[in-house]
């Protein structure tokens, strides 16, 4: 019987693991929810990738919990919590995202002032100080 070399089996174990997607430093929020009703939580998101991402605001995360995850413009996408330390925690994704989806800016329609109508086509005033009329904000 022959005893396996240290050095053998760390270039097996180095051969086995995948390299890591490359982290991206990005400012999102995120959105988790939990099972079990808890309710959702928002969190930062300090690092993204195609297979997980890195939040902070993460007391109470446990390892191996299944959560849902929403960053950026992207919808609820499945992941799991892989490892928290002091306030941070790493999220695992279940299927790998696209980081620039998660970046894109959702479109939002802008409110209307108040007393303004939500129809476009009605021809108010453009110029001068007529528009900001009723404008709470530009008094």
């Amino acid at each position: 019987m022959t005893e396996a070399n240290p050095s053998e089996e760390q270039a097996s174990d180095a051969a086995d693991q995948k390299p890591r997607a490359p982290r991206h430093s990005v400012f999102l929020s995120a959105t988790v929810e939990h099972f079990g009703g808890k309710k959702p939580t928002r969190h930062r998101v300090r690092d993204l990738s195609t297979g997980g991402l890195r939040i902070d605001q993460a007391a109470g995360f446990r390892e191996g919990a299944t959560v849902l995850v929403s960053v950026g413009a992207l919808d609820a996408v499945g992941a799991t919590v892989v490892w928290t330390r002091d306030s941070l925690a790493g999220l695992k994704f279940v299927e790998p995202i696209d980081p620039e989806a998660a970046r894109a800016k959702a479109a939002v329609a802008p409110q209307p002032f108040r007393g303004q109508s939500r129809d476009l086509s009605v021809n108010a005033p453009t110029a001068g100080w007529v528009p900001n009329l009723n404008s709470p904000y530009r008094r």
